[in-house]
């Protein structure tokens, strides 16, 4: 097991994001809680919710599991900071989001992550 403390501010340092009316320390947060919610449901496992005072929660849970959190999390950060629903701009849409090359390596990453925590084997595209 791993606990990674403030775990909302390090998703942010690691993909250069700050918090700010959008995207806060506390809605992230519950983006991570939603985020555990999937890995849980697609893994069968049992990762518990963020634990500790809003702003500065911490994430605890097997190391194999924190690949799949951390990326999902930073691409739900993506989305709403790069992409948000304030954005317009004529065809620019969900298009633009899965042209984009960072979301297609965190989505192959992310698949495989979650398949090696199914037990499953892969293989390469």
């Amino acid at each position: 097991m791993v606990t990674i403390a403030s775990i909302a501010q390090r998703i942010l340092d690691e993909n250069k994001y700050t918090a700010d009316d959008d995207m806060s320390l506390t809605n992230l947060e519950y983006c991570i809680d939603n985020v555990i919610d999937y890995v849980n449901g697609q893994t069968g496992a049992s990762i518990a919710y963020l634990s500790g005072s809003a702003e500065s929660k911490s994430l605890t849970c097997d190391r194999k599991y924190l690949p799949a959190i951390k990326l999902l999390s930073a691409l739900m950060v993506r989305a709403s900071q790069d992409r948000g629903p304030t954005v317009t701009a004529g065809q620019l849409g969900l298009t633009a989001v899965l042209a984009d090359p960072q979301y297609k390596l965190f989505t192959e990453m992310i698949n495989h992550t979650l398949n090696r925590c199914r037990g499953r084997s892969f293989k390469r595209t």
